[in-house]
């Protein structure tokens, strides 16, 4: 599970998308249909000149990831845009969501060029780069729940014991 921002200040405008995509990165790269790859998506456009253009979407609303590393082997395990030159800034690679219109709303945001995307379907729609791309970061148990489980531990040896 990954969380993603596109901001629009590089591209001059006030347009920002964040989202969260659980991507099989052992299917990365291969010929896998895009559902195999993808089993979750949300992404959320807000700051785009045109209300429309502002929004929420998911899974359905897309066809096809672009995904591709330009040679580099990423760590999977911390922020992927930057890691030797991977991403908008080394400009190496490309991540990308593809959206067509039939039978999908016509407005989700749309891979333009590597790295970025455009609001809305039209022309007039704001291009926002891809800042950031970093693991979901994983909840620590609770206190409570680790107390728990080391009390069961200890019933379970004490039975051993008897």
């Amino acid at each position: 599970v990954f969380n993603f921002t596109y901001s629009g200040v590089a591209e001059g405008n006030n347009a920002v998308a964040t989202g969260q995509i659980t991507l099989d990165t052992a299917l990365l790269g291969s010929t896998a249909p895009f559902s195999s790859v993808v089993s979750g998506l949300s992404l959320t456009v807000s700051g785009a000149t045109f209300a429309a253009d502002n929004g929420t979407f998911g899974l359905a609303d897309y066809d096809h990831i672009t995904w591709e590393t330009g040679g580099v082997t990423l760590d999977f395990n911390s922020e992927l845009v930057g890691q030797a030159g991977w991403g908008p800034i080394g400009n190496v690679g490309d991540f990308g969501l593809t959206s067509s219109t039939t039978g999908r709303i016509a407005r989700a945001p749309t891979k333009a060029v590597s790295f970025r995307i455009r609001s809305g379907d039209s022309k007039s729609g704001e291009y926002m780069r891809l800042t950031s791309f970093a693991p979901a970061a994983v909840p620590e148990p609770s206190r409570a729940l680790l107390g728990a489980l080391g009390f069961l531990g200890l019933v379970l040896r004490r039975r051993r014991s008897c």
